[in-house]
């Protein structure tokens, strides 16, 4: 697993168009995310995602996937760091910029409503041999980040305070357990409860291997781009086609790659299924076709995370 060097910079002859300038960047108003110091932005065949909470993490992880796997994402053009001067609060910060590729498609989410059991029969069959993939990678034996480094989920999120930072890396699942529990007591939830987990989770979370996980499977991140629809039939007198949109097929490409890390192997699970949020439709019934699920883990997990932050 060779590391992936930051600043990085793609060759010049692979890249569509001359790399946007920071000022082009800050300019754009073809905006998709502005949001908790990231925003999102296009500018010709690139995506730009940038701000002083953007994790360059997010792009070698993108590389790092490419490289490991056949998984269609992003291609990362460029990972650099600049100091920048914030006109709305007028404080110069680090701002990190990710210049990745335009992706075309639309979201499975968008595309949801639109879809027929066998348009989504193909689309989940695509994601669990694209999943099994990501589980396949070798792990280097620690649960954390790409070059040992923390993991990012929110999870084990405790800002700039002065208390040591909860997010390892981790060489047991022990101690991964331990970090969530120390975020219970730091969000200041009750102690007593916190003492029930400490003493389930060594029986309910146990036995689960670090694995590679993208930590954010849900809809949204799921690109989806319509493959040209198969001819039905042919009006001999008039030569119209006539094309069966019901056969329609999809590639799908993922997106979204800040969280990603080696967790234990149940975590992907556990996280498509919290974000099916309010259970609205039946997206549910159909994730178990693109993941493996860990039903028994998603439903602690469940009630820690909701507890963690009610």
């Amino acid at each position: 697993m060779a590391a992936i060097k930051v600043p990085y910079f793609a060759p010049a002859s692979e890249l569509p168009q001359p790399l946007p300038t920071n000022q082009e960047i800050h300019d754009s108003t073809a905006q998709y995310v502005d949001s908790g110091g990231r925003r999102v932005v296009r500018i010709g065949s690139y995506v730009i995602k940038y701000g002083p909470h953007v994790s360059v993490i997010e792009g070698e992880n993108m590389i790092f996937v490419s490289r490991e796997t056949t998984i269609p994402v992003p291609r990362v053009y460029a990972i650099y760091t600049a100091t920048e001067i914030f006109c709305d609060t007028n404080t110069r910060e680090e701002c990190n910029y990710i210049v990745m590729e335009h992706l075309e498609g639309h979201t499975l989410d968008f595309e949801w409503g639109l879809l027929s059991a066998q348009q989504k029969d193909h689309i989940l069959a695509q994601l669990r041999g694209y999943m099994n993939q990501l589980r396949s990678i070798p792990s280097p034996g620690y649960y954390g980040s790409l070059g040992r480094r923390g993991l990012l989920d929110c999870i084990f999120w405790t800002g700039h305070d002065a208390c040591a930072p909860l997010d390892g890396p981790f060489d047991t699942e022990h101690a991964l357990n331990d970090a969530m529990l120390s975020k219970f007591v730091y969000n200041n939830i009750s102690a007593q409860k916190a003492e029930f987990y400490r003493r389930a989770f060594p029986v309910i979370l146990q036995g689960h291997a670090p694995v590679f996980t993208h930590g954010d499977i849900q809809r949204k991140n799921i690109i989806i781009k319509r493959l040209s629809p198969k001819v039905s039939s042919i009006d001999t007198s008039t030569g119209v086609k006539h094309l069966n949109l019901e056969d329609d097929t999809f590639d799908i490409a993922i997106i979204d790659w800040e969280n990603a890390g080696w967790y234990p192997d149940y975590w992907e699970s556990a996280l498509a299924l919290f974000a099916c949020g309010a259970w609205r439709d039946d997206w549910h019934s159909w994730i178990g076709k693109g993941l493996e699920l860990f039903l028994n883990e998603y439903a602690w997990m469940q009630m820690f995370r909701v507890e963690l932050w009610s």
